[in-house]
């Protein structure tokens, strides 16, 4: 059989626009430029004949079409990754490689990840770094640290420390921020800070803040 299909390249523009409904946050996730991910959209639209979005001054609305289409896409794609990871496990792709400086890791529990089997299921290993450049250069996926930036065009998230403790640094690509392996780390990060994960709450700032 012959599969007339569109490009997988513009299929994964669509995908990440259509979550973030922004061309610009879908662009920082795939390590392009935000003009790249709107070209393979247009393309994308221009091959189907319909169109996927509404592109309004203030951001991305998605067309009926498009509202149809991303649920079905986003589980190709997860359906390639599960048989993927079937036969190469190693690739691990749902999991994250965390950054981790020393002073932070000083204070996680020793055999962290490997301390909660929910954060087993998110965390595939670490690496001992402070360095921002291993994110943009997809070395990393996130990036725990005490305190530092500017990070330009990165996502932050502050852990505020207890007491006389200093905050923590949360850093990641703005596409990744909102993922559920970004939020069971920081759920991990912030119950280890205090017995009440309630009392510390993080904090979120945009890009470039």
């Amino acid at each position: 059989m012959t599969y007339r299909l569109p490009s997988l390249n513009t299929l994964r523009a669509f995908e990440a626009a259509a979550r973030h409904l922004s061309f610009k946050t879908a662009a920082s996730e795939l390590g392009v430029t935000a003009g790249a991910v709107s070209q393979q959209v247009k393309k994308l639209e221009n091959s189907l004949g319909v169109a996927l979005f509404r592109r309004l001054p203030h951001g991305l609305l998605l067309t009926r079409e498009g509202e149809t289409y991303l649920p079905s896409i986003t589980k190709v794609f997860e359906d390639l990754t599960d048989a993927t990871e079937a036969i190469a496990p190693r690739i691990n792709s749902k999991k994250f490689r965390v950054g981790i400086c020393s002073q932070v890791k000083a204070m996680l529990p020793e055999n962290w990840p490997n301390h909660s089997e929910n954060l087993r299921n998110h965390v595939r290993d670490w690496v001992e770094t402070r360095d921002v450049e291993k994110l943009r250069t997809d070395e990393i996926d996130c990036l725990i640290r005490p305190g530092g930036g500017p990070y330009a065009e990165l996502a932050l998230v502050i852990i505020p420390g207890t007491g006389s403790a200093e905050a923590w640094h949360f850093v990641c690509k703005p596409g990744l921020a909102d993922c559920s392996q970004s939020k069971a780390i920081l759920q991990d990060l912030m119950r280890i800070r205090s017995e009440d994960p309630g009392s510390v709450h993080a904090v979120r700032l945009s890009p470039g803040n």
